[in-house]
């Protein structure tokens, strides 16, 4: 039997290659995961971390509430924490959500648990996502280009950040070595210079804002 010749060259063809943009889609994703400010991490059912974003690695390596135990297993510091987060993954092995709140003397910590599935709806729980409740404050970057669309003087950028970390007038003043008025004062100008009714009203815009990351961090953190 004689081959016509378009299926011939098709037989004959190499196979198909990615698109460079569809070949680069991990790392593009990976890279994606590392812009959120809320810590990421991606478990199998026994708990093992197949991938941490950037915040979740800071996590991690502050060994605060969370940290890789033996065989890249997440683990909690404490017996009663860690139970929680076994029960957490029973659960979403199940298909269903849960939150686990972790408590510490500095800063608790909250985690969702998400279970995922890689096939079609209905499809059994493959793996976990946890997502980590966001540290208060704003990322630099992000305050430095707010400062700059407002016409905000150094100092005022300062204080609005300090503002945005949970800062009270006084504290800012103390540790700043200036007068509650000169704090006043900045406050009084920030909310001219952006319009905004109240001081809170311009922390609740910032904070609320994407949270911009400089890449410093990023390669910092792969160094």
């Amino acid at each position: 039997m004689t081959i016509p010749q378009t299926d011939a060259a098709h037989l004959n063809a190499a196979p198909a290659v990615l698109p460079p943009l569809e070949a680069a889609w991990p790392a593009l994703f990976a890279s994606a995961l590392d812009e959120i400010e809320h810590g990421l991490l991606l478990l199998d059912l026994s708990g093992r971390i197949l991938h941490a974003n950037h915040p979740a690695r800071r996590e991690l390596a502050s060994q605060r509430v969370l940290r890789e135990g033996q065989g890249g297993a997440l683990c909690a510091g404490n017996g009663t924490a860690h139970a929680r987060i076994r029960l957490a993954l029973h659960d979403a092995e199940r298909d269903c959500r849960s939150i686990v709140e972790l408590e510490h003397p500095e800063e608790s910590l909250s985690l969702a648990f998400v279970p995922l599935a890689t096939g079609r709806s209905g499809a059994a729980t493959d793996a976990v996502l946890v997502i980590c409740s966001r540290r208060p404050g704003v990322q630099p970057l992000t305050l430095q280009m707010y400062a700059r669309a407002r016409g905000l003087t150094p100092t005022e950028q300062a204080v609005l950040g300090q503002l945005c970390a949970g800062k009270a007038a006084e504290e800012i003043a103390e540790s700043q070595g200036i007068r509650m008025s000169t704090v006043r004062t900045h406050i009084k100008n920030m909310r001219v210079k952006t319009g905004a009714a109240s001081i809170r009203a311009i922390v609740h815009r910032v904070t609320r804002m994407p949270q911009i990351v400089s890449t410093l961090r990023i390669v910092a953190a792969n160094e």
